[in-house]
């Protein structure tokens, strides 16, 4: 039997594929990090930039997106990422520039939006509105 994690690595991978090839059609040099790298998912020589991909499978009940800053103690997520933007997708692919993404979500510090999620609840995160990531 597949855990959670399993699938929601499984479906992030999907994701990152589908960025990949979207990326490539300008940027053919463009690739996936392979295994765990805290500060990118895909990385595009041609620019010298990284490129988060992210979604939320809780979206469409919600109609938020869930944006991860501390996990397990320590800075995670959006808090500690080097790339330059970030391809997230919901209902559509929103492409967002890391630093307006991070704006979103510090008028959200220590609000109701701020709550703690993920897997055993060991994360916290803003829950941004869909339409702030337009």
């Amino acid at each position: 039997m597949i855990t959670k994690f399993e699938q929601d690595l499984k479906n992030g991978q999907e994701y990152e594929k589908k960025a990949l090839l979207l990326i490539q059609k300008k940027y053919p040099n463009a690739y996936i990090i392979d295994g765990y790298c805290l500060d990118w998912d895909i990385y595009i020589p041609e620019l010298k930039i990284g490129v988060e991909v992210k979604s939320d499978a809780q979206y469409k009940v919600t109609g938020n997106f869930y944006v991860e800053y501390f996990c397990n103690g320590k800075p995670s997520g959006i808090s500690t990422t080097k790339a330059d933007i970030y391809y997230i997708y919901l209902d559509k692919l929103y492409i967002v520039k890391t630093e307006d993404l991070k704006a979103k979500c510090r008028k959200y510090i220590n609000t109701h939006r701020d709550k703690k999620g993920g897997d055993n609840m060991a994360s916290k995160g803003i829950i941004l509105p869909i339409n702030e990531l337009l």
